[in-house]
């Protein structure tokens, strides 16, 4: 019988990297590609592939920024292609699904979930993006910056001003529905 093979620190990082990011990511490819799960899925094939040929020592320690950019890159790339997107413009992300919660939820969280994810449609791309990045990816403000390209300060901006209006929204609905 041979003897089993030692896996390279490549292997190891992806396997690792497949674990704990390969579901989200292809959430978050689906979301930027209007919620086709198979070409989500050949995205987040073709991140791991990048990874497995990525120095490991340059991409360990912000492992997590690395493949949401590698991804959102890879998804641009593929909306470019089929689509003919203008990407300067803020429409490309206005074709994204909308975020479901899980079913398991209660009615009312679920409810109310579901409007707040439907009033974020009325909010710029940018805002929308780093909100989802922040509370549906868990992302912190420093790896939204790395994958975005924006500063982190940019990113707090729009994250304020977008949970701003949010709540703003929130309140102006519910208000009128008690009246």
């Amino acid at each position: 019988m041979p003897e089993p093979r030692a896996q390279s620190e490549a292997e190891v990082l992806v396997r690792g990297a497949m674990e704990l990011y390969e579901s989200p990511l292809i959430a978050y490819a689906a979301n930027i590609l209007s919620g086709d799960i198979d070409r989500a899925r050949d995205v987040v094939q073709d991140t791991f592939l990048r990874l497995f040929q990525a120095e490991p020592e340059r991409v360990r320690d912000s492992l997590k920024a690395w493949l949401y950019t590698v991804c959102r890159n890879r998804a641009f790339d593929v909306l470019r292609k089929d689509q003919r997107l203008d990407l300067a413009s803020d429409d490309f992300l206005t074709s994204f699904s909308d975020h479901r919660p899980d079913p398991s939820q209660s009615t009312d969280t679920s409810e109310l979930s579901d409007h707040a994810w439907h009033l974020m449609e009325r909010l710029s791309a940018n805002q929308r993006e780093v909100i989802r990045l922040k509370f549906v990816d868990d992302c912190s403000y420093k790896d939204i910056a790395r994958i975005t390209g924006l500063s982190i300060g940019n990113v707090g901006f729009l994250m304020h001003v977008g949970l701003r209006k949010l709540r703003d929204l929130l309140t102006e609905e519910l208000s009128e529905h008690t009246h």
